[in-house]
């Protein structure tokens, strides 16, 4: 398993990926359905200006194949100092338990602890969720819980878990330097 920044060349392998996503989402939580599904090119294209926008995108490769990636924000203000968030972080089913999500969070967590003034970092799951296992397994803390509201109206409760991210801290295998 590889685990990397995302090049131009994995955009469109992404956006397939996040049709597939948002679908397993619609299906576990129908509350947070956005309305209209969009089509892989439209993903494409809503991630390259999303990149334009200062995000960061990261892929899991196995044998050739994108398997996963992770999305986060460009960096806001917000609780008292810079953060990003952890828009999307996906595992395709057939990968999943096999390291690859908490490659992916060490890889955004490393390179977010390379920065001058690193960030913290944020995300948010639904309570009871896999994703909310998941974050508290890759050692989030729960910071706060935290209402959405999807297009229907309908409110999911959530936790939003943080890291914060120093350099000198050890992430997954790696140890950064100061």
């Amino acid at each position: 398993m590889v685990v990397r920044r995302a090049t131009l060349a994995d955009v469109a392998a992404v956006a397939r990926m996040t049709v597939t996503a948002n679908r397993e989402v619609e299906r576990q939580l129908p509350a947070l359905k956005d309305g209209d599904e969009l089509s892989a090119p439209e993903l494409a294209l809503r991630l390259l200006d999303d990149l334009d926008d200062g995000n960061l995108l990261y892929v899991a490769e196995r044998e050739g194949r994108i398997v996963g990636f992770a999305q986060v924000t460009g960096l806001m203000v917000g609780d008292g100092g810079h953060l990003v968030e952890l828009r999307r972080l996906y595992v395709a089913p057939e990968a999943r338990r096999r390291g690859a999500g908490r490659q992916l969070l060490d890889l955004v967590r490393l390179d977010l602890a390379q920065r001058p003034s690193p960030p913290a970092l944020r995300a948010w799951a639904a309570c009871g969720s896999a994703a909310a296992g998941f974050l508290e397994l890759s050692e989030g803390t729960a910071t706060r819980q935290r209402w959405k509201v999807g297009a229907g109206g309908m409110a999911i409760r959530g936790v939003v878990y943080g890291w914060t991210v120093r350099q000198g801290d050890a992430v997954g295998r790696h140890v950064l330097a100061k």
